[in-house]
């Protein structure tokens, strides 16, 4: 199980949820990559940290994504409102990792505030989570 596979599921599970692709549209613009021309709102994973944390001689690890939503619309309510779609999947139950187990499962820390450009909000997710390999 790789770190490419968590961020896959993760992106997946976001990506084919109801109330976040009636936020994010359908496919929803939710990217692990830069775009030059992106259509507000959008969420980008900016950072994913895989750490070691087997246990009893099954390897696993630990993974935190941080996922930050960008909105010119509708003001801080409308970020706090797509980050709120996303953390409530996040918090609705593991995702399903190809080849892992996933143990834990959680948001650590989720703000919004608005940007230096002061027409854009941005909001930030982290999930932590802890994937063990299925033997």
């Amino acid at each position: 199980m790789s770190g490419a596979s968590v961020q896959a599921a993760v992106l997946a599970a976001l990506k084919s949820d109801v109330g976040v692709q009636e936020i994010f549209g359908t496919p929803a613009r939710i990217i692990d990559d830069e775009t030059d021309t992106p259509m507000f709102p959008y969420a980008q994973l900016e950072r994913h940290e895989v750490n070691d944390k087997g246990a009893s001689g099954v390897a696993g690890a630990e993974h935190r994504l941080t996922i930050a939503v960008l909105s010119r619309h509708d003001g801080l309510a409308a970020a706090k409102e797509a980050l709120g779609a996303l953390k409530r999947v996040v918090e609705s139950g593991p995702v399903t990792v190809a080849g892992g187990y996933v143990v834990m499962q959680q948001v650590v820390y989720a703000d919004t505030m608005r940007r230096a450009d002061r027409r854009a909000f941005r909001g930030v997710l982290r999930i932590r989570m802890i994937v063990e390999e299925v033997i």
